[in-house]
């Protein structure tokens, strides 16, 4: 990743990382809310923090990931004080983002495709290493590296704006690809992950505390902080394709951010009974098809596991499993705001997408050339 980027991140980790405390902390809210699969592995993954964006991409700025930031002097961040205004969570009132900050403005991120689009971002990994994953851009045929291999960031789908957690309570960052940056914000990334709307204009995010009861929404387009988050959907929660729901990283359960409107998706009782069920990777956004993650002894990866991959097309009443609508080896899906989707499949050492409409004819394929051994996730995209 540039350099500017790498110093953000080694200023705001530190060189302890976070307590045993913090991570006995996130164990026991997850157990509280139903992650078996995450509580499980809470305290061993410590050193490890995963990477992560939201598993519904959207359109890039593509004047937005052009430069990297300025060099910033690494310990900035944790010597540097700042006057915050707070996220208004009790016990958390002196952390927050900068007073008077309003916001980056909109991503404009969202919007209707009638063709597959010539910008597209990937996570990829490679099979059997021990780095992180990196992104990978391509603009027609051509790809190039956007971050390098680091792990602690987490990217919005747009592939600009990403969250950094911090080893304290108020050591987190918000920052793009194009220089902002904000420090000073709480954002524990140990069991929880940044969970990025599809707009790219809001977060979930979660206070770095002893018992990481803290969660709430920040609008990084308007600077607007909310705490209201329900504690059913404020642990690595998914998006609807729409932006309107968070869905329980189980599936279980949906409402809006301010807990109005929930729905109980009927079908969650077939896929948690499973216990090789790893999580929810991406849902539509009436809610009523979702793509589910599952991992036996020999594909679970150690730690803290974010869902990604379609090994399960599902009906969210029934729980029914449904098939694609094209054959696809390692898949994984992005649901569109207006029910559309398009299917990322790395096979055969090629990236292939098809983007599908509502009827489940192929409006579009696309194969480019694979960048990966061991997994790749489409991230965003953007038109040219």
């Amino acid at each position: 990743m540039p350099d500017s980027i790498r110093e953000v991140l080694q200023g705001i980790a530190g060189d302890d990382g976070p307590s045993r405390d913090l991570a006995a902390g996130a164990y026991r809210r997850a157990r509280s809310i139903g992650r078996r699969r995450f509580a499980a592995v809470a305290v061993a993954v410590v050193a490890g923090l995963a990477m992560a964006g939201g598993a519904t991409a959207a359109i890039v700025d593509r004047d937005g990931v052009e430069e990297p930031p300025p060099a910033i002097d690494p310990t900035d961040a944790a010597t540097t004080p700042q006057e915050v205004t707070p996220t208004g969570t009790e016990g958390h009132e002196t952390c927050g983002v900068p007073d008077g900050w309003t916001g980056w403005g909109p991503s404009d991120s969202m919007g209707d495709l009638d063709a597959l689009p010539d910008g597209l971002v990937f996570e990829v990994r490679q099979d059997g290493a021990s780095a992180d994953p990196a992104l990978v851009r391509f603009e027609g045929e051509e790809p190039s590296p956007v971050m390098g291999e680091g792990g602690e960031y987490y990217l919005a789908p747009d592939g600009s704006r990403f969250a950094v957690g911090g080893a304290s309570e108020c050591a987190g960052t918000l920052a793009t690809l194009t220089g902002d940056k904000i420090d000073g914000v709480p954002v524990f990334t140990v069991q929880c992950f940044p969970s990025w709307s599809p707009d790219s204009d809001r977060v979930v995010l979660n206070m770095a505390d002893a018992e990481s009861t803290g969660t709430y929404l920040l609008d990084v387009a308007t600077g607007a902080a909310s705490s209201e988050v329900p504690e059913e959907v404020g642990c690595s929660p998914r998006w609807s394709a729409d932006g309107e729901y968070l869905v329980s990283a189980d599936g279980s359960v949906a409402m809006r951010p301010d807990g109005s409107g929930r729905v109980e998706l009927e079908g969650a009782a077939a896929w948690n009974a499973d216990e090789e069920f790893t999580g929810l990777s991406s849902v539509s956004a009436d809610l009523s098809r979702a793509c589910l993650q599952y991992d036996d002894a020999e594909t679970a990866q150690p730690g803290h596991t974010q869902a990604n991959r379609c090994d399960r097309f599902v009906d969210t009443a029934t729980g029914d499993e449904l098939e694609l609508p094209v054959e696809a080896d390692n898949p994984n899906v992005v649901f569109l705001a207006n029910g559309w989707m398009i299917v990322c499949d790395d096979q055969y050492g090629q990236i292939v997408l098809s983007l599908v409409d509502t009827e489940g004819n192929v409006a579009d394929t696309r194969t480019l050339p694979g960048q990966s051994s061991g997994g790749t996730i489409l991230r965003g995209y953007y038109v040219g």
